[in-house]
């Protein structure tokens, strides 16, 4: 790969502090095969990417075979299993959001092809999408026919969703609080705000450490716990209605971290599936989150 541009934070994303210490050093074991260096606020105890690559250069560690397998590929057999629980998880959003907002305007941050939103439309929900992958919403637009920009700045800050919906993206993006300060901007008033994430305080997440999966470095820029995620929702003017659990996460995210530490095909399938069951257990009868966890909030009026 060639060399990327860096940009190093002096102040913590989520409370502004500069008092910043060095955490865990990350491989990228999709792309780059680099170490990345997590930094941990002294003050609020936040873990972000710092340095990571900038804005413009970040998409270079997108443009791989494995970073795609995990979503499209029609290849190996956890990729089968990928698309078997995606399909089935669609259709679980639906009925979760339906209890909400059973019609309406639907805004999905990061639409990715376009799948969920697709199935949405058939449901009779006017739908539109944010995806910066130029591929994603080639396929998006070619196989569902939906509306999808590039950024969010392409929609009118009018208050005009009724539902918002951000499903593992905001780890990705490099001004957290600017996002949902503008996702804020163009939502009803009252509207839904669905956001899911990985959770680092997960058991899965303490017991692979550095090669936990879902750590992702670089492309996952923050690396959150609940008490970030509800005091940035709080910060930005919404109003947390429930935290649910994200139970398929860990054994896929499990598994994947079995085969970063070299464990052999079939036997990541199973050792991974095991510790995510595990971790999920633990979620279960504990205080422990699961290995991602969603949030739903509502824009207060």
């Amino acid at each position: 790969m060639e060399p990327h541009r860096t940009e190093t934070l002096q102040r913590c994303p989520i409370c502004g502090s500069e008092a910043l210490v060095p955490a865990l050093q990350v491989r990228d074991h999709t792309c780059s095969l680099r170490l990345f260096q997590f930094t941990d606020c002294l003050d609020c105890s936040f873990r972000f990417t710092n340095p990571r690559p900038t804005l413009d250069a970040i998409g270079n560690f997108y443009l791989s075979n494995n970073y795609i397998s995990h979503g499209h590929s029609e290849g190996g057999i956890l990729e089968r299993v990928y698309r078997f629980v995606r399909q089935r998880a669609i259709r679980r959003k639906h009925r979760m959001i339906a209890k909400y907002k059973p019609s309406g305007h639907i805004l999905d941050f990061g639409c990715g092809t376009g799948d969920f939103l697709g199935y949405l439309r058939s449901r009779g929900y006017q739908v539109v999408g944010v995806e910066p992958s130029i591929r994603a919403r080639e396929l998006a637009v070619q196989n569902h026919s939906l509306v999808v920009v590039p950024f969010i700045n392409a929609l009118p800050a009018l208050e005009q969703f009724h539902v918002t919906t951000m499903w593992h993206v905001l780890e990705h993006v490099h001004d957290v609080r600017e996002t949902l300060r503008k996702v804020y901007a163009r939502m009803a008033l009252g509207a839904l705000l669905v956001v899911a994430v990985p959770d680092r305080e997960s058991w899965d997440a303490e017991f692979y450490g550095a090669d936990w999966a879902a750590y992702d470095a670089p492309r996952h820029l923050s690396h959150f716990r609940r008490k970030d995620m509800c005091q940035l929702l709080a910060d930005q003017g919404f109003e947390l209605l429930n935290i649910r659990g994200m139970w398929f996460d860990a054994p896929y995210v499990s598994i994947l971290s079995e085969r970063q530490r070299g464990t052999g095909r079939w036997l990541s399938l199973f050792k991974g599936a095991l510790i995510g069951c595990f971790s999920n257990l633990i979620a279960l009868v504990s205080t422990k989150p699961t290995s991602s966890s969603l949030y739903l909030a509502r824009k207060k009026r």
